[in-house]
């Protein structure tokens, strides 16, 4: 027996529920415990009951659903059976005067069935309906109502045609994209994400055909509700969000493989026989073209990272061999095309070598630090061949040429990408390094978030402030993040503190509010999250983040990598140099007019070291005269430009363990004003120990320097 009921049906004298939710679900628990903590609410006041069918999950979702929602009715299956056949098994036990079918990855707002059920009662001739469904940026999903595929309309989907020209009444028939979404109409059908349909209609009409896995089996159930003269009811007077409908399937090479077969057994089932033989292929064809062209374009979305680094690694140094071709007189351009080929082709090998060495493509493809690294390994090897081989000396300077230009041509597009990019790790925001962040919610449910956001030590959530949904918001986080307004103002304040992320907090803004706010903000580079009342996990587009879950820390440190600590070591170098250039005049007056406030300062270091240097006494810490004092402890190799705070008195136990070298600025000095406990510093030393990287002690710097400028301002 493939199933296996946990909780038992009460007594027979029961009251019969209005509603009957059936959810399938599959490795999905998290967007499931949303679902059913927004089912709650939507339910409240109304009978009903809550059937999850598990198709063979493995991430815990039978035990998860037992523990915390034991009133919903499970239904265990030891495999995965597809979604017509698992929604079958609960439809099999269904009390209630109207089904739901609804996905686990959705949120309903608390007014969804109230809504619902009024229309019912309004229309009795409605056999079926479905509401608004938005996608979690907030855009409308298309796929809600659609018409039944004929051969033509098929073929306009299938081709593509009903996306190029989606207000044409012919080609956008698939997914009625020349109607207005906010108007109520009956509709040929619903999407399988939401329906709500009345029991007696489905007692008439059959439950879903099974011998479709997945995809087209609710457009199959509309077709037969159509036939038996019932009527379809599209309702927008209420919404929900289907988090991974439209986020993940459209440009999924499975999801058009698994859809088209699916349509290709609709079409098989009520045209084939009564369709001509040469339409039948024209299916079957653009069934074909459309794999195809969505395969090239998935190849090139993975891929492009490495056709675009070796297209301009060629580019730049093209323009390096120019630039050195030009300098020289009497130059031939049959050894300009000669020479071009050779080193571009060395440099090519090389490049490709060392990225897939160290791990690139695919894992860290966007990964600035990792990109720096191997153009750096790339030209050293590349210029060692300029100096040891004679008949390569002439390109010294091609390769001196390419090593500038092709890591900077290569950080600028992940730079723009990283900014503009709109996905789940989309816009970074305001600079490279973080993703403005703001938190909407009432008193300790938004110091709970923030705090919890913090101890992540995730350097892209920079939180600018938090959102009240009342008019007035009392000081309640006392000034740990600053208040930005209400929720009637998001959209001024998104655009004025240029905001990319908005969490909101699930447990005092309600799912109607937050709805409502995702189609109101129009603005393709904000996602929009949710923390749901547990307070456990963020839920955004098709990517949940654990709040509660610190990830384990990998011994192998990037601190303690020769390569990291070479490059750290070169950077403290040569920043202290110019520093102490700079600075040596000031640095000179101070001396001849302030010697007698000069003093030896003594700080401890981990592990019971000491480090002293000189200082004046009556000048502050971040005078440049005491800073030229610093900068030559750092080119002495005594301390770093970024590291472990200074300490003059004793370090703490947990302090004494950590080895790298103390610096002028680093992780905690940076974020002083939010360490409140030594647990927050030990989190920001393993988060830098284990991140550690160029890029990173590079942003630590200026947001440092733009720090301090910032003190002086307000000053």
């Amino acid at each position: 027996m493939e199933e296996k009921l946990t909780q038992t049906t009460e007594s027979r004298n029961f009251q019969r529920p209005t509603i009957s939710v059936v959810i399938v679900n599959y490795n999905v628990r998290d967007y499931l415990a949303q679902a059913l903590l927004s089912l709650q609410k939507a339910l409240a006041g109304i009978p009903h009951e809550i059937f999850v069918v598990d198709n063979a999950s493995v991430d815990g979702s039978v035990a998860y659903i037992r523990k915390h929602f034991p009133e919903v009715k499970l239904i265990v299956n030891k495999e995965n059976v597809g979604f017509a056949r698992a929604n079958n098994q609960a439809l099999r036990l269904v009390q209630g005067e109207f089904v739901v079918i609804i996905n686990p990855d959705t949120v309903v707002q608390e007014d969804t069935f109230t809504t619902l059920l009024e229309f019912f009662r309004s229309h009795p001739d409605a056999s079926a309906a479905t509401c608004k469904i938005i996608n979690p940026d907030g855009s409308f999903s298309v796929d809600c109502r659609h018409s039944i595929p004929t051969p033509s309309i098929a073929f306009w989907k299938v081709t593509g045609l009903s996306r190029l020209f989606p207000k044409s009444r012919i080609f956008g028939q698939y997914n009625l994209t020349y109607l207005d979404p906010n108007e109520i109409y009956t509709v040929p059908g619903i999407s399988g994400s939401f329906m709500m349909i009345r029991k007696e209609v489905l007692d008439k009409v059959g439950l879903f055909d099974e011998r479709f896995f997945m995809y087209c089996e609710d457009i199959d159930l509309c077709h037969r509700i159509n036939e038996n003269g019932f009527k379809i009811y599209y309702v927008p007077t209420t919404q929900i969000i289907h988090y991974k409908g439209e986020s993940t399937k459209k440009d999924n090479l499975d999801y058009v493989i698994t859809f088209n077969k699916a349509l290709y057994q609709f079409f098989q089932k009520y045209y084939a026989a009564r369709s001509i033989f040469l339409f039948r292929w024209l299916i079957t064809l653009g069934i074909f073209l459309r794999g195809i062209v969505i395969y090239l374009r998935n190849f090139l979305k993975n891929h492009f990272p490495l056709l675009l680094d070796i297209s301009l690694l060629n580019i730049m140094i093209l323009v390096a061999f120019i630039v050195r071709f030009q300098l020289k007189r009497g130059f031939r351009w049959e050894d300009f095309f000669h020479w071009y080929g050779v080193v571009n082709l060395i440099a090519t090998v090389l490049f490709l070598g060392i990225s897939f060495y160290l791990d690139i493509y695919p894992h860290h493809r966007f990964s600035m630090q990792s990109i720096l690294k191997a153009n750096i390994i790339t030209f050293v090897l590349l210029g060692f061949l300029t100096f040891f081989l004679k008949q390569f000396a002439f390109s010294r300077m091609v390769v001196l040429f390419a090593f500038v230009l092709s890591p900077i041509s290569m950080l600028l597009w992940r730079a723009a990408l990283r900014r503009y990019y709109r996905g789940d790790k989309a816009a970074l925001g305001k600079d490279l390094f973080s993703k403005p962040t703001v938190i909407v919610g009432n008193g300790e449910d938004v110091k709970l978030v923030y705090r919890k956001l913090r101890a992540r030590m995730d350097i892209d959530y920079e939180i600018v402030g938090w959102v009240s949904q009342d008019e007035f918001a009392p000081d309640s986080l006392n000034g740990e993040l600053q208040h930005l307004g209400t929720l009637s103002q998001l959209d001024r304040i998104i655009r004025f503190y240029r905001i990319r992320q908005v969490v909101f907090s699930a447990h005092s803004v309600s799912y109607e509010q937050i709805l409502k706010t995702m189609s109101d903000v129009r603005n393709p580079l904000v996602e929009f999250k949710m923390v749901p009342s547990n307070l456990e996990v963020i839920i955004g587009k098709s990517h949940i983040e654990r709040l509660d879950d610190y990830p384990l820390l990998d011994i192998d440190y990037s601190l303690g990598k020769p390569f990291n600590r070479l490059v750290k070591r070169l950077m403290d170098v040569a920043v202290a140099l110019v520093g102490l250039i700079l600075f040596l005049p000031y640095a000179l007056v101070c001396r001849i007019f302030c010697s007698r406030h000069l003093e030896i300062v003594e700080y401890q270091t981990p592990r019971g070291g000491k480090i002293r240097f000189r200082q004046f006494q009556n000048l502050g810490e971040n005078n440049p005269a005491n800073l030229w004092f610093k900068l030559w402890a750092v080119l002495s190799g005594k301390l770093s430009l970024v590291g472990f705070p200074l300490e003059k008195g004793e370090l703490s136990r947990l302090q004494e363990h950590y080895w790298y070298k103390p610096g002028l600025t680093g992780l905690v000095q940076l974020n002083r004003d939010k360490i409140y406990q030594p647990d927050d510093a030990e989190k920001y030393h393993l988060f830098y120990m284990k991140n550690q990287s160029l890029l990173l002690d590079l942003e630590i710097l200026f947001k440092s320097i733009f720090q301090r400028r910032k003190r002086n301002t307000k000053i």
